[in-house]
């Protein structure tokens, strides 16, 4: 893949040796995008005239201290998106990475309506893992595991198809530029099973038992920087999957107080009327700020937008769930 080798490519790559070096270990991505193979760049916006693909390639490496499997989830405008991986369509195709490997991957995406539109590629560690809360079972790689699942490693686009490209962030469809840069945070989240008394931690969520056809109710806590100060609340949209398959999707505004004083939030769950009885995967993963523009620089070097909000998509939850009659 001729691309791996371009000088932004390697800048990266030496980035991210350098980082690791220091001691700092994750998943990182290298990406490589344009309407033709040609004309490739780097980013986290793209723009495409109407009937143009989006092309390219994506490394992603890890350097934690032991092998893991990613779970791929995409989304396009927050929908899953059927990835065709080794010849067959798959939701969440699985890659394992040994600590240091690189994958790389070609990517294609077939023209868009014309507007604005977020792509997303979500890592989930270890997607078929299911934690024990016994200390005495874990292992040095189930504890690693633990620690990263719910980490939000991924990589994201926007994509603008227009006719006329913007020269200034005012030419930006509004949703991308919906809130001042200054006034947007980025958050951890995570699900919990039960709402923590004050002062108390949550009880994490590994698994649980339920009943086809009713409604559970969990706990999203939210925890951002804290004095932020009255800004406006911060959307939050939450895809919950069944087994791979997109069953609901919902729209939250999380009051930035809540982030600031780390709030619990019930956060209601249907339970598929014909899932069988017997085991299922139940997947969560939230998308705060949608739609929204992390990075711009217009053809005015004065201008530039990069806001606090960096998380495109986060893992919440990813836990086996037993169905009974």
């Amino acid at each position: 893949m001729r691309h791996l080798q371009d000088p932004m490519s390697q800048e990266i790559f030496g980035g991210i040796e350098q980082v690791t070096n220091s001691g700092l270990h994750s998943i990182y991505t290298v990406a490589r995008f344009g309407p033709a193979d040609d004309q490739l760049t780097s980013g986290m916006a793209a723009i495409l005239k109407p009937g143009e693909p989006l092309v390219g390639y994506l490394v992603i490496i890890s350097t934690h201290e032991y092998g893991h499997d990613l779970g791929l989830l995409a989304t396009l405008d927050y929908k899953p998106l059927q990835i065709n991986y080794d010849d067959t369509p798959q939701t969440m195709p699985v890659v394992h990475l040994e600590p240091g490997e690189r994958r790389a991957f070609r990517f294609s995406l077939s023209p868009l309506p014309t507007g604005l539109h977020t792509w997303v590629l979500t890592y989930i560690m270890d997607p078929d893992r299911t934690f024990s809360l016994d200390p005495a079972q874990f292992d040095p790689v189930a504890n690693e595991a633990m620690g990263l699942r719910g980490q939000p490693y991924e990589f994201g686009v926007s994509l603008l198809v227009t006719q006329e490209p913007p020269d200034h962030i005012s030419d930006w469809p509004v949703q991308a530029r919906a809130f001042p840069p200054t006034q947007t945070i980025s958050l951890d989240i995570v699900m919990l099973l039960k709402d923590p008394l004050p002062g108390r931690e949550g009880l994490f969520l590994a698994e649980d038992t339920l009943r086809a056809g009713e409604v559970v109710t969990y706990y999203v806590k939210f925890l951002g920087p804290t004095g932020v100060g009255e800004w406006p609340d911060i959307p939050v949209r939450m895809l919950t999957l069944w087994d791979e398959a997109w069953f609901q999707i919902e729209n939250l505004s999380v009051p930035v107080r809540a982030a600031d004083e780390g709030w619990s939030i019930p956060y209601p769950i249907h339970i598929p009327a014909n899932l069988s009885e017997g085991k299922h995967t139940l997947t969560v993963i939230a998308y705060p700020y949608p739609h929204y523009l992390r990075f711009w620089r217009g053809k005015d070097e004065n201008e530039l937008w990069f806001p606090n909000a960096s998380y495109l998509g986060y893992p919440v939850a990813r836990l086996p769930v037993w169905v009974e009659e």
